[in-house]
């Protein structure tokens, strides 16, 4: 594999493109439709994220709600746009950093994104992407970890193996936000090993190790993701996700391998790390390597060399 990767999700998921085009359009009917045709619960996330990254798109949003105020899609997006201005203004900062006018700001987009899932929730008690939402809401202004999991739960009724809500938990479940390693990591397992084999969950105790390692400085981290016991979890998790036979996700595959594939080059497994990067094919992502390097698609491009020549 000797091309360059290719680093736009939309390369891999044309649906991203087209929930982009028409969100900048003002092309609420194409933007609706792109959302009937998914048919994966995460994948419903990764379409509201691409969504409101479109700059001014809350306008749009807001104009179909004024016109039909229980529109479930026109509400979630709406919700999720004023999350990201929220975090935005937040910025990624530690909270002691954090100026009072940039809390203030992040505070009110969320609470008025809680709002609007509230009523969406009591409409629907099934609609998978508000109680996402509201997840990622709770952890934002601090509801506790009890709060988010009670959302989690009402969640799980519904989709039991919603692989975007337990990215959320797991996130509520770290030190950074009130919870500890071994709850953390206890609950990325127990997603692993209950989920059907195939499934994407497996992905989630790679993004533990991920998180795991950056709480080390950059000597111990390949130390960390060489360990003995690391590894032989990582290979149990990607055997039974991404690289069983019976995988079939389209969104979240390229990140899930990206993030296999980093553990493994940083811990020394060149076999293990040739085979996330030949599953992604022509396509990359910088994701996690920035959270490792200033330059995270140099970084993935030398990593991925180096795996394939051997």
């Amino acid at each position: 594999m000797s091309t360059e990767p290719v680093f736009d999700p939309a390369a891999a998921l044309p649906e991203l493109g087209a929930v982009r085009y028409a969100a900048r359009q003002g092309d609420w009917p194409a933007l609706c439709a792109a959302f009937a045709d998914c048919r994966e619960d995460h994948g419903l996330l990764v379409l509201a994220d691409e969504a409101v990254r479109v700059p001014g798109v809350e306008h749009l949003l807001r104009q179909v709600l004024a016109r039909r105020p229980d529109d479930t899609l026109a509400t979630a997006l709406l919700a999720d746009r004023l999350i990201q201005v929220g975090w935005q203004a937040r910025t990624t900062r530690r909270a002691q950093d954090v100026t009072p006018e940039g809390w203030r700001e992040f505070r009110a987009r969320l609470n008025e994104a809680e709002q609007l899932l509230i009523g969406a929730v009591a409409r629907n008690r099934a609609d998978t992407l508000a109680w996402t939402l509201r997840m990622t809401i709770s952890r934002g202004i601090s509801l506790g970890i009890n709060e988010t999991r009670r959302r989690h739960r009402a969640l799980t009724r519904v989709a039991p193996h919603h692989y975007a809500g337990q990215r959320s938990l797991l996130q509520q479940l770290l030190p950074k936000w009130g919870g500890s390693w071994e709850e953390a990591h206890t609950f990325a397992r127990d997603c692993f090993r209950t989920a059907p084999p195939g499934s994407i969950n497996g992905a989630l105790l790679a993004g533990y190790h991920v998180e795991r390692m950056t709480s080390y400085d950059r000597t111990a981290r390949n130390a960390y993701a060489a360990r003995k016991d690391v590894r032989q979890e990582l290979t149990e998790a990607a055997h039974g996700s991404v690289l069983h036979p019976d995988f079939r996700a389209r969104f979240g595959r390229i990140t899930a391998h990206s993030s296999f594939a980093l553990l493994a080059s940083l811990g020394g497994d060149r076999a293990a790390a040739r085979a996330h990067f030949q599953a992604m094919g022509p396509y990359g992502s910088t994701e996690p390597w920035e959270w490792f390097d200033n330059a995270p698609e140099r970084a993935f491009r030398e990593h991925r060399d180096h795996a394939l020549r051997g």
